[in-house]
């Protein structure tokens, strides 16, 4: 029998090789609700400092940068249409072997024992994996395993785990393979098209692509020219003193905030993910938030920019028109006034920094 799947990762399944992140029906609800609630206990602070007694400007107007290519080849045209294919792709279960080899796919049903107690929230059925997307802790326990057999897997929860119920607790996860199964890779071709589109034909759809990838092109350009040139007053800026001990803590405490969940999908402290996606300590990437924060509240002083309560106003209603929201209460529930102020403050800065930049 052919079935057709979406194959996705489980919350607990991630917990085991990354200790946190993404999940299934029951799971990321619980994990979401202890997300929110989380998010409104504790919020970020800003740091309140004198700008100019600690950075001074250097150059900032005038400057010339490299510009972000915005080519779209044929070859991503392709990638993107050979997507189409594989999110239709179907399952076909393989009869002829029964040991789970490297890279399959497989159905499972898999049960959460949490302190001897099976956790519901943490258990399903008929679920669809596949080996050899990130979850490696599962990979080498399940590579071996025959159909039909259950397979127990030890672990603990990490204590700063999203759902605070289950946060630092040791549990039994037992996997029972239902079946192996193989991918079968559909043609792209008008009929598919047609069905999963709303294009009627293979050529339409690539001009539909193409287009769509050139008007991303053009908004990564547009953002990644804007770091480049932030990044170039960065360089500019000349830091007059140190910033002290209790700013860099207090900063310190604002960046675990913010990158908790985040770090969290990860199965990584703040410091640890910061140190790996920045490629600097907690404590200097603190330092260098501060400094960005001076060289901002400068550029903003310097270029007169000002946003008027009718702007924030705008923005919140383009929260509800645009991205869903149902009201401006709900708006605020998602992002303070202030974060919002704060972000078109920049988007402003940075529209009249790029006019006076000469992009080659």
């Amino acid at each position: 029998m052919i079935k057709k799947k979406i194959f996705i990762a489980t919350a607990v399944f991630a917990s085991i090789c990354m200790l946190g992140g993404c999940a299934t029906s029951k799971s990321s609800k619980k994990a979401a609700e202890a997300t929110t609630e989380a998010a409104q206990q504790a919020k970020a602070t800003p740091v309140k400092l004198n700008a100019s007694e600690y950075v001074k400007l250097g150059q900032y107007k005038g400057l010339t940068i490299k510009g972000a290519s915005t080519k779209v080849t044929d070859q991503d045209v392709e990638d993107q249409v050979n997507e189409l294919a594989q999110d239709n792709a179907s399952y076909e279960e393989i009869k002829d072997r029964k040991t789970v080899q490297k890279d399959d796919y497989l159905n499972v049903d898999y049960t959460t024992t949490i302190n001897g107690k099976e956790n519901s929230d943490y258990s399903d059925s008929n679920l669809d994996m596949h080996l050899g997307d990130g979850n490696l802790n599962v990979d080498e326990k399940l590579i071996g395993a025959k159909v039909g057999d259950t397979v127990t897997i030890e672990f603990t929860f990490p204590e700063d785990y999203d759902d605070s119920s289950i946060a630092g607790k040791k549990c039994e996860l037992a996997v029972s393979i239902n079946m192996i199964e193989k991918e079968v890779i559909p043609e792209v071709n008008d009929a598919l098209v047609k069905e999963n589109t709303d294009c009627k034909t293979v050529k339409e759809y690539k001009k539909q692509v193409r287009d769509s990838l050139v008007s991303d092109k053009k908004s990564e350009a547009e953002q990644t020219n804007q770091e480049t040139l932030w990044n170039k007053i960065m360089d500019n800026a000349t830091q007059l003193k140190d910033f002290s001990e209790a700013d860099i803590k207090k900063e310190v405490s604002n960046i675990k905030i913010e990158n908790k969940e985040m770090a969290g999908y990860f199965g990584m402290s703040v410091s640890d993910f910061i140190e790996q996606y920045y490629e600097m300590s907690l404590e200097d990437y603190a330092k260098e938030n501060l400094k960005k924060q001076c060289v901002q509240d400068l550029l903003l002083k310097e270029n007169s920019i000002e946003i008027t309560d009718a702007d924030v106003d705008e923005e919140i209603q383009y929260y509800i028109d645009e991205l869903g929201y149902k009201d401006k209460k709900e708006v605020l529930s998602a992002i303070s006034e202030d974060e919002i102020h704060s972000e078109l403050q920049y988007t402003k800065l940075m529209d009249a920094l790029m006019k006076e930049t000469t992009i080659k």
